[in-house]
């Protein structure tokens, strides 16, 4: 057998060929090529083209070609190939052709059996298989020729087995067994191929299910083997290969469904079950055994509170783990494990905190802020309950719901109960909310900056949270030049007063007071309670406001407005969770886009208030004011009567840090708590209030590096 040939198939039949003409053919001698199956019509007709000689190849019927033969001997004067595209069976047609030139019987499998010196029958057996499985073999044949030059025997009869879909052995690593014949002969031969070239220890294995679960078995020891695990602690054969194939398979050329067979099955528990620690082999992303093993000694560690080291190994499995689908529930899973670690030491952090921070202070830190609990909260919902899509088997599927629950439940609404204590503590003293800057001076502090920037485009956002801010801040940051500064929104935290805040005019002269029984806000004597008063009141200052992210762009001071997260979240639509996260996405694109295109110079993100999401299943009590001559609203009462009604913190118009306020106001700080005269509900989603996710924001502002 010759493993690899020196010689095209173009040049082995022009061999075939000259071999058969007389010796001296310069006269119009022909040869008859008879080809069963038909497949070398190309390949004759390039090797007579090799030759210099002409090439005719019969239409419908051998005998075609003895039409026009003696006007063909008039005008040709040199030696000619006749092709006829099907087998000679014992016909005795063109003797005379035969006796004065010359005549070959060769099918494709005939002349790649000389071309590899095997039998015919090692390339294709005619006789074992039907005519259109010869027809997709000749193909395969044909396509693997045509790309990469002369193919390994090996591995050409390899793409025959497996019909085209790659060598065997990766082919049943990748998809198993579908594309391969199941007669016993094609078993047998696989099986033996699998065992000579690859030492795949196939004793006994009979069918191609067996075979197929071997092979994969072999090839998880060997990747175990190569994470550091001993090879003596496996079955003979198993453990000695040199390498496992799998890591390029799965890498490179995995299918979306390897996760489904090599992390969702147990391969080798007998040995998994046998090591001291299973987390020096964690670098190792294949057996359904391992990842199980791993998932409980984590969660021992979980349970012990070493945040550290559960987030450290968390991290560092689902980036093992990033040879599977982003989709795959093992990824998930190992995602939500750093989020649940991450969180943890975010609660310790804020149980072992300084009591006598100011909680604001400590909420808006950027580098060690509480905001990112709220952060982690928002990604642990975001991740689901990949426990679902798990196997029985997986231990995460009696444990990581509980988890969760504990973490983004119970005790994040202890955390908020406890930020909620905290503020009341804080607000004793009478100078906790002069300690952080105003919304209502940013325009007064910016606004110079806006005369001499050129292009600005201010981009309003309604209930951008802190935590929210921090990721669009985190993503620009790694193109842009970001500024961030921290302020306190205009209380209550509610739309129209937050907006209202952000309008250009001195801070002296804006102001909020009860109006008509309602509070309402103004600057300089105008009332700029509605978008439309803020619209109109921005438009005479000078600023385009455009109503569409991609259209009335053009001027070179815009003010955009958006509240599709305030709309979302008030209207509890679908899940919340992932529209919030899906605008900071889009928010992110849009000002990449707006600062890419060189149009604009600098970006402001600014917002009015933050909210409370609260966990799902979580219910408000509703606290009666009980008082009159005031306005009663969700979070806040406000009028004469607040220093008398029940409930909240009351801040008084000569509250330092509130020198727009010039009427009082009492609002809830209590996170599971709402102003009504009766009742209960179940909103999630709030603001108005004075917890620091209502009130404590993130501006940002944006240009070019």
């Amino acid at each position: 057998m010759k493993t690899q040939p020196t010689k095209t198939r173009e040049q082995q039949a022009a061999a075939m060929i000259e071999a058969v003409f007389p010796d001296s053919h310069s006269g119009p001698v022909r040869v008859v090529w008879w080809d069963d199956g038909g497949f070398l019509a190309d390949v004759v007709e390039a090797a007579a083209d090799q030759l210099g000689i002409g090439f005719r190849a019969a239409d419908r019927f051998p005998l075609d070609l003895r039409v026009g033969a003696v006007d063909e001997e008039r005008v040709v004067d040199g030696p000619k190939v006749w092709y006829i595209p099907e087998g000679k069976n014992r016909r005795d047609w063109f003797r005379d052709i035969r006796e004065t030139g010359g005549e070959i019987e060769c099918s494709l499998e005939e002349l790649l059996a000389e071309l590899y010196e095997v039998s015919p029958w090692d390339i294709f057996d005619v006789e074992r298989f039907d005519k259109a499985a010869r027809e997709e073999a000749a193909e395969i044949i044909q396509q693997r020729f045509a790309t990469g030059g002369i193919p390994r025997f090996d591995a050409l009869s390899e793409e025959i087995l497996t019909k085209g879909d790659g060598q065997l052995l990766e082919h049943l690593l990748r998809e198993g067994w579908p594309e391969i014949d199941r007669d016993t002969m094609t078993v047998e031969e696989v099986a033996d191929r699998i065992h000579t070239k690859h030492s795949v220890p196939l004793e006994g294995d009979k069918d191609p299910e067996e075979i197929t679960e071997t092979v994969r078995r072999w090839a998880v020891a060997r990747w175990l083997v190569d994470a550091g695990i001993d090879s003596n602690l496996f079955p003979s054969g198993f453990g000695e290969s040199e390498h496992s194939p799998l890591p390029s398979i799965l890498q490179y050329r995995g299918s979306t469904d390897g996760a489904q067979v090599y992390i969702r099955n147990h391969f080798w528990d007998e040995v998994i079950d046998n090591l001291d620690d299973v987390w020096i082999y964690a670098e190792c992303p294949v057996d359904g055994a391992l990842d199980a093993a791993l998932w409980e000694t984590w969660q021992t560690a979980f349970e012990k509170q070493d945040s550290e080291t559960c987030l450290e190994r968390a991290r560092q499995r689902t980036k093992v783990l990033s040879i599977y689908s982003e989709n795959s529930p093992w990824v998930a899973l190992w995602q939500q494990a750093a989020n649940l670690a991450q969180l943890q030491a975010h609660f310790r952090a804020w149980e072992n905190r300084d009591q006598d921070e100011n909680p604001f202070k400590l909420y808006a830190d950027r580098n060690h802020g509480t905001w990112k609990i709220d952060n982690e909260v928002l990604q642990l919902q975001l991740t689901g309950s990949p426990e679902e899509a798990l196997p029985a088997t997986h231990p995460a599927t009696d444990s990581l719901a509980e988890l969760r629950n504990e973490l983004a439940t119970s005790r994040y609404r202890t955390y908020l109960e406890t930020l909620a204590k905290a503020v009341d503590a804080s607000m004793q003293t009478d100078k906790s909310l002069a300690q952080h800057k105003s919304v209502h001076r940013w325009w007064n502090d910016h606004e110079e900056e806006f005369k001499s920037a050129g292009t600005v485009a201010i981009l309003f956002i309604d209930a951008l949270r802190f935590d929210l801010a921090q990721q669009l801040a985190s993503r620009l940051a790694e193109q842009f030049e970001v500024r961030q500064e921290t302020r306190m929104s205009t209380l209550p935290s509610e739309t129209k007063f937050g907006m209202a805040a952000l309008t250009p005019g001195e801070s002296r002269r804006f102001t909020v007071r009860m109006k008509d029984g309602s509070l309402t806000v103004e600057q300089g004597g105008q009332s700029l309670a509605s978008k439309q008063n803020r619209v109109d009141f921005l438009t005479k200052k000078g600023w385009d406001v455009p109503t569409m992210p991609n259209k009335g762009w053009q001027h070179h001071r815009i003010a955009y407005y958006d509240k599709e997260l305030d709309d979302v979240g008030e209207g509890e639509v679908g899940d919340i969770e992932a529209h919030f996260q899906a605008y900071v996405d889009d928010l992110f694109e849009l000002i990449k886009q707006m600062l890419e295109k060189k149009t604009w110079k600098h970006i402001y993100v600014v917002t009015d208030h933050g909210f409370v999401l609260l966990p799902k299943g979580t219910t408000m009590e509703s606290v009666n004011p009980d008082s009159s001559d005031i306005e009663v609203k969700f979070r806040r009462v406000a009028g004469k009567g607040a220093s008398e009604a029940s409930g909240g913190i009351y801040l008084p118009s000569t509250t330092p840090g509130l020198e727009y306020l010039e009427d009082d106001i009492r609002l809830l700080v209590d996170p599971r708590q709402h102003f009504s005269k009766q009742g209960y509900t179940d909103s999630r989603y709030y603001h108005g209030g004075l917890l620091p996710q209502e009130c404590m924001l993130s501006f940002l502002e944006i240009q070019q590096k």
